[in-house]
C-alpha cells in the first residue's frame, strides 16, 4: 500500500480507506475481524466509521464502531491505524431530520464515540450533516474547540454543499489556521441520474463541478464515500454488457444487476466510461474496479477514497487501487477524457 501525508496535519494514511458501514448489519463481527485484519496485513491503516451507522436498523445501535472498538482491544491495533469518525447526523427516529450540529449534540456523539472505541483522542472527526440555518464560522469553531481540548487531532465536513466549504475555508484561512482538513461528499467515477441516487436521503452531497474546481484551487484534500458507485462497471462487466459508443449493443445478464443500480448509473457517459476502462483493463490488467478507484487517486489534488468490502476478495480489487500508480493522462483514450480533470470536469 502506498502512503501519503494529509495536507496541513502529520496523519501518514494509505491511499484507500476502509468503510465500515455494513458492519454488525450486513456483516457479522466474524467477517468484519476477517477483512480489518487482511486490510491491515495488506498495508492500509485509514478505517472510516461513523457514529449513526447501524441505528437505521432497530436495536443495533452504533455497532460499526462496537466492533471496530472490538477489534482495536483484540488485536492490540490502536498505534496501528488512524481512526476518522462522524457525529453530528440527525437521529432516524425523530421526524423530518431534525439538524443535530449544535455543540450539545456533537460532544454527545463524539464522548459516545471515544468510549465505544476505548479512545482518548479521534484521528479525524467528521460532521457527517450540515445546518444550513447555522454560520459556518459557527461550525468550525465548534470543532476548533474540540480540537484545542485534545478530544480529536482534525476534522472535515461531510455533506457540505460548495458554498459552505468556501465560507469554512475563508473563516479558518482570516485565523490564520487550516480547515476544514478535508472533505467527505459522495463521488465516484461514475455520474448519478438526478434524482436516482440509491440512497434517497437528500441531505446527501454528490461533488460537483464547482465543489471539483473549488478541490483543485483550495487543495483541500476529499475523502469520497461510495468512491466505487457499489461496484457498478464491475458488475457491468461480469454481467457480460458489451457497449459501443454508448450504447448497449448487448445486454448480456443486466438484469441480475440491482434495479437501483442501473436506476442510478445506467446513463451514455457511464456507458462510454465503461467501454473506456473495458479498453484500459486490456492495456494494464487491472480490474475495472481497481482502475475506478485508481481514477480517483490520480485527481490533481489529494484523494484518499473510501469504500467497503462484503469479503477479502472484493478487498483485493480495492486494495490494489492502493497500491499502484497510473499517471493521469492514462485516463485519456482516443480521445475521451473519463472524468473530471483541472480542465475538464465531465459528469
Amino acid at each position: 500500500m502506498q502512503y501519503r501525508i494529509l495536507k496541513d496535519t502529520d496523519l501518514q494514511l494509505s491511499n484507500i480507506c476502509l468503510g465500515t458501514a455494513s458492519f454488525g448489519e450486513k456483516l457479522s463481527k466474524e467477517e468484519s475481524f476477517e477483512i480489518l485484519d487482511e486490510y491491515v496485513r495488506r498495508g492500509g491503516n485509514f478505517i472510516d466509521t461513523a457514529n449513526i451507522y447501524c441505528r437505521w436498523v432497530p436495536g443495533l445501535e452504533n455497532c460499526s464502531e462496537k466492533i471496530l472498538g472490538e477489534w482495536l482491544r483484540s488485536r492490540g491495533a490502536y498505534k496501528d491505524v488512524v481512526i476518522a469518525t462522524k457525529g453530528g447526523h440527525y437521529l432516524f427516529d425523530t421526524p423530518d431530520r431534525i439538524p443535530r450540529v449544535n455543540e450539545t449534540e456533537i460532544r454527545k456523539d463524539l464522548e459516545e464515540s471515544l468510549l465505544t472505541m476505548g479512545l482518548d483522542v479521534i484521528d479525524f472527526y467528521w460532521l457527517h450533516r450540515d445546518d444550513e440555518t447555522k454560520l459556518a464560522e459557527e461550525i468550525m469553531d465548534i470543532l476548533e474547540r474540540l480540537r484545542r481540548e485534545g478530544k480529536i487531532r482534525y476534522y472535515g465536513l461531510s455533506n457540505y454543499r460548495t458554498e459552505r466549504l468556501e465560507k469554512a475555508e475563508t473563516y479558518m484561512r482570516s485565523k490564520g489556521l487550516p480547515g476544514p482538513y478535508a472533505v467527505s461528499n459522495q463521488w465516484s467515477m461514475a455520474s448519478v441520474n438526478p434524482g436516482k441516487n440509491t440512497n434517497p436521503d437528500p441531505t446527501l452531497v454528490e461533488l460537483t463541478e464547482e465543489e471539483y474546481r473549488w478541490h483543485c484551487a483550495a487543495q483541500i484534500p476529499s475523502v469520497p464515500f461510495s468512491s466505487t458507485a457499489m461496484g457498478f462497471f464491475e458488475k457491468l462487466n461480469k454481467a457480460c454488457v458489451e457497449v459501443k459508443d454508448g450504447r448497449i449493443i448487448s445486454g448480456g445478464n443486466i438484469e441480475n444487476i440491482a434495479l437501483s443500480l442501473r436506476e442510478a448509473y445506467l446513463n451514455e457517459e457511464n456507458l462510454r466510461k465503461y467501454e473506456f476502462l473495458l479498453n484500459l483493463k486490456e492495456e494494464t490488467g487491472y480490474s475495472l474496479q481497481t482502475l475506478s478507484a485508481a481514477y480517483l487517486i490520480s485527481s490533481p489534488f489529494q484523494v484518499f477514497p473510501v469504500t467497503g468490502a462484503r469479503n477479502t476478495e472484493q478487498l483485493e480489487d480495492i486494495v490494489r487501487a492502493g497500491e499502484i500508480y497510473i499517471e493521469p493522462e492514462r485516463f485519456r483514450l482516443n480521445g475521451y477524457d473519463s472524468g473530471k480533470r483541472s480542465e475538464n470536469f465531465i459528469r
